[in-house]
């Protein structure tokens, strides 16, 4: 992405390439939440999301998402906020959707849990 160009926006839910991976993490082109202010979007080389996983599960650290049109899911997901990462702005594909703002909050709070500001 040109520096200055803002081809994606906080609240997108993107088609992310992730691999290579190691471990238990995310891999593959799973949807994710672009997480990073348009800011940074707009002017760096890195921007911050957090992979969708399949299915539903209950932990602090997890917000779980209903599949809508607006959102363009497949199926409810979940976000695991400890898997929030910078990734290459090559890495960032295609648009899926844009998460309902009834959402933040609990973003918000399961950050706070993985980051311990709370």
């Amino acid at each position: 992405m040109p520096q200055g160009s803002l081809t994606y926006r906080r609240g997108e839910i993107r088609w992310v390439r992730l691999d290579p991976t190691i471990g238990a993490e995310a891999q593959k082109t799973p949807s994710c939440l672009v997480v990073q202010n348009n800011l940074m979007n707009q002017h760096g080389l890195l921007t911050v999301v957090m992979p969708f996983l399949p299915g539903r599960k209950q932990a602090p650290y997890v917000v779980n998402v209903t599949a809508s049109p607006a959102n363009g899911l497949d199926r409810d997901r979940y976000i695991d906020v400890g898997q929030i990462r910078a990734i290459d702005n090559s890495r960032v594909l295609g648009l899926v959707g844009i998460l309902e703002d009834d959402y933040w909050e609990p973003i918000r709070a399961a950050l706070d849990v993985v980051l311990g500001f709370y």
